[in-house]
């Protein structure tokens, strides 16, 4: 997919003003990775989900990074955002890694209404709430047959972290 028309599609966003998109080198490879200036508050991963469906999921971008600005007239830095991504202010999209990783991100995926769930998503910049919270545990309580403390939950914040729990 071209970078331009991942530019293309989260700039059509209402809540993007202007977005870019460049590859960065991070852990040994090449990733594409998005910045955001925003009119109103949305999350990277949400963004990421609404390319993905206007895009498909192999359109390529791993994660987009929330910016005050984008200097005018020019592209993403790419070593800011490959700094932004080290420093873990934007995490990429990881997948799950093993069956109990894939369990919670489908049921997270399903709750919610996410195309996909990464193993680094937080719950709350995807959208959840109280609502969706009571939700995924009862399902995660009825398909791995064991009780979730609501605290539990929401310290773990994230499919990797709430799977650690699990095991």
């Amino acid at each position: 997919m071209s970078l331009p028309k991942i530019s293309e599609v989260l700039s059509a966003h209402s809540a993007v003003r202007r977005a870019e998109t460049v590859i960065v080198r991070c852990d040994g490879r090449d990733v594409t990775v998005a910045a955001a200036e925003l009119n109103q508050y949305v999350s990277g991963p949400i963004l990421r989900n609404h390319v993905w469906q206007e895009l498909g999921e192999d359109s390529g971008l791993a994660a987009v990074l929330i910016v005050e600005s984008i200097p005018a007239g020019d592209a993403a830095n790419a070593e800011s955002l490959a700094a932004a991504v080290a420093d873990g202010h934007c995490a990429l999209f990881e997948e799950p890694r093993d069956d109990v990783e894939r369990r919670v991100a489908a049921i997270w995926s399903e709750t919610m209404g996410v195309t996909r769930v990464g193993v680094h998503d937080d719950f709350l910049e995807l959208g959840g709430d109280s609502l969706s919270a009571l939700r995924i545990i009862t399902a995660i309580e009825a398909q791995f047959d064991r009780s979730l403390d609501v605290y539990d939950f929401m310290s773990a914040g994230s499919v990797r972290r709430l799977a650690d729990l699990l095991r």
